[in-house]
């Protein structure tokens, strides 16, 4: 292996392997419902609701597909349900995904300084890294997507469908890019569309019944609640929806600012770093221009731009960073095109350039990511619940009723408490498991209650809920996020 990717590689695993277990600060809601119910699969067979996942996951009841629950399986069994068992397997693909996309470059450009340059850009991106390191499903809908182009462009075509079919069968976005880059590549490779035919051919019996599965009409809940379209509006309205969203994708204050906490965003940085920019412009323009460079590459490239955003341009609250994550590829290929270009223009050795951006770009990233982050969005990972949950374990004896509320910093409680019980999932489904996982469902398990607290009303018991559900006076233990807040308060009410 080229030895300048090792060095890539070995970068990208110090930025992804850091501090893991404690930066993000706790399990996020998704990532304690991951790892719970990979953890009762694991020892049950079924997950929380008593079923086997083998598509879709209930989770909160928007369905999230099943294929990274299964992926942390092997560690949880290996490592126990903590953390870093979650987020490994993203880790571990995100480092594969580095790996293919030098390949990828190098297949398309014929250039190794290209191929380099654009696995550490990758390897260094904020967008890249902040994502990596959640154990979320886009990263196995990233990664096997960009495995898929990657065994198209080595002519591995049964290879490139099972990757492809996995990269769907992962996120909601893979449903709608995937369909649409594969058509792509078949007019784009249309001159080699004889040797496509068998390998199609031969999954369409396979392929069938997966797809009958990832679009049936429980599957689609989610994609139907996060829709942003009204379909009692006219086409026009939805069609201006569709546009704005879309390009909404491409606004630079989006893409290289931060105004706040803007979700899956570095704090003070944008998914792309500002010096990028310039390349990124000159990499547009050189791509365009230049006739040394295969038409087919540029139409792949363009093509991968171009499509990646739409599957967040169909849902709410766009632009969306963890909707639109196969543009973090071709974002990194078309800047490393333009610093290629550049500093062969201008003579200049790239390996000064190169280390120069390095040190600029991890100057910006490691303050801000692993000092400043875990602090400022803390509550966006349940840190004072996490803190909270331990005290209560202690105090539960000779307690008749506990009581969670499941609002706000405690939304979800339920799920949170699972994980950081390590409640026996034999023992949950002989309670019964979950009734329904609803955004604003209550629940209950054993003596403990998931719901809104009406202090007024409340019985004697213990009581866990956001500073601003107790009245002024009401003296408790209080529970504060990483910037010292106090947003957690256990009241124990006699």
């Amino acid at each position: 292996m080229n030895r300048y990717l090792i060095a890539i590689l070995i970068l990208a695993a110090f930025l992804r392997l850091w501090k893991l277990g404690s930066v993000p600060p706790s399990a996020s809601m998704d990532e304690a419902s991951v790892g719970w119910n990979a953890y009762s699969v694991l020892k049950t067979g079924v997950d929380e609701y008593g079923e086997f996942p083998l598509i879709s996951q209930r989770g909160y009841d928007d369905w999230r597909r099943s294929t990274y629950l299964f992926l942390t399986i092997p560690f949880i069994a290996f490592f126990d349900l903590q953390v870093i068992s979650i987020r490994l397997p993203a880790v571990i693909l995100s480092l594969f995904t580095i790996w293919a996309t030098y390949h990828i470059v190098l297949r398309l450009f014929s250039k190794d300084r290209i191929a380099i340059l654009s696995a550490l850009l990758l390897a260094i991106s904020p967008w890249h890294i902040y994502i990596s390191r959640l154990g979320h499903e886009s990263n196995a809908y990233l990664s096997f997507f960009v495995f898929g182009v990657l065994f198209f462009l080595e002519s591995r075509w049964f290879v490139a469908i099972v990757f492809f079919t996995l990269s769907m069968m992962s996120y909601y976005a893979g449903q709608v890019l995937v369909p649409l880059f594969g058509l792509g590549l078949l007019i784009i490779y249309r001159d080699s569309f004889k040797k496509f035919v068998v390998p199609i051919m031969v999954s369409v019996p396979f392929l069938v019944p997966i797809f009958w599965t990832i679009f049936s009409p429980s599957a689609m809940v989610r994609f139907q609640g996060t829709s942003a379209f009204d379909f009692t509006q006219k086409k026009i309205t939805n069609g201006k929806i569709l546009m704005n969203n879309y390009l909404s994708h491409f606004r630079p204050t989006w893409l290289f600012t931060n105004s706040g906490s803007e979700s899956f965003k570095v704090p003070n940085l944008g998914l792309l770093y500002v010096w990028e920019l310039p390349f990124i412009v000159i990499g547009i323009i050189s791509l365009l221009r230049r006739r040394d460079v295969d038409h087919r590459a540029k139409k792949l490239i363009f093509l991968w731009f171009f499509l990646a955003p739409l599957p967040a341009s169909i849902a709410t609250q766009a632009p969306h960073a963890m909707r639109s994550y196969a543009s973090v590829v071709p974002w990194q290929i078309i800047t490393a095109l333009g610093l290629y270009w550049t500093v062969s223009n201008l003579k200049i050795p790239s390996f000064i350039i190169a280390l120069t951006l390095l040190l600029v770009s991890l100057r910006l990233f490691y303050p801000n990511y692993f000092i400043v982050f875990p602090r400022e969005q803390s509550d966006s990972f349940h840190f004072a619940l996490s803190k909270a949950l331990p005290n209560i374990f202690s105090r539960e004896q000779g307690v008749n009723k506990i009581v969670f509320s499941n609002k706000d910093n405690l939304y979800q409680s339920y799920m949170l408490y699972l994980y950081y019980r390590h409640f026996d999932p034999f023992t949950y489904q002989r309670m019964g498991g979950t009734k329904s996982g609803g955004f604003a469902e209550t629940h209950a398990i054993g003596k403990y209650e998931f719901r809104p607290i009406n202090w007024s009303n409340e019985e004697p018991g213990l009581y866990v809920g956001n500073v601003s559900e107790f009245p002024d006076g009401v003296t408790g233990i209080g529970m504060t996020n990483k910037t010292g807040k106090e947003v957690i308060k256990i009241v124990e009410r006699k």
